[in-house]
């Protein structure tokens, strides 16, 4: 029996979270990725959600894949976990031509980073769900690992191609 979930959160781009308890995590990914990595053999989980496929000169924050990515992988070892018992998918890197501020290549450029960086890490996806015209609906169960997702085309405009500055502050 799959322990009981403590509590949901709702996790927007540019956070990453490993929680201590069963979380039911949620999010809304469009051509940001958000990552999902579960430990096989520690039974815990953890998601990181970012924006850009590069860090822009003024920072080094989760809303980039490598400081997203290396900062979560690096929780994970830090908890005790080794890279081979780690389960990673990657879901999102959409594309809206309709949606404001449209970067036609932010999606497929967040997926490439995502799974360049996984592999120099050493920690290649098990598998994904990436890339076409629909925003995507995550929910992830930390303590089993186990996704629900759906593609959507109802949310808010600016979780298209959010600005590292805005990532945060939209309500």
């Amino acid at each position: 029996m799959p322990p009981p979930v403590h509590r949901t959160l709702f996790l927007r781009p540019g956070f990453l979270f490993l929680p201590a308890a069963p979380t039911r995590l949620c999010t809304v990914i469009a051509s940001g990725v958000a990552v999902t990595v579960y430990d096989r053999s520690q039974c815990f989980g953890g998601v990181g959600h970012y924006s850009h496929p590069v860090r822009l000169a003024r920072g080094s924050t989760p809303d980039f894949a490598a400081p997203a990515l290396v900062g979560l992988i690096e929780m994970f070892q830090s908890a005790g976990s080794n890279l081979r018992d780690l389960e990673i998918y990657l879901y999102g890197g959409a594309d809206n031509p309709h949606a404001p501020g449209f970067r036609a290549w932010r999606g497929r450029s967040n997926c490439r980073a995502g799974f360049d960086i996984l592999k120099r890490l050493g920690a290649p996806p098990a598998g994904s769900d990436i890339g076409g015209r629909f925003a995507r609906k995550l929910v992830f169960y930390t303590g089993t690992g186990e996704s629900m997702l759906a593609k959507v085309t109802e949310f808010d405009e600016w979780e298209w191609y959010p600005s590292p500055s805005l990532a945060h502050r939209q309500d």
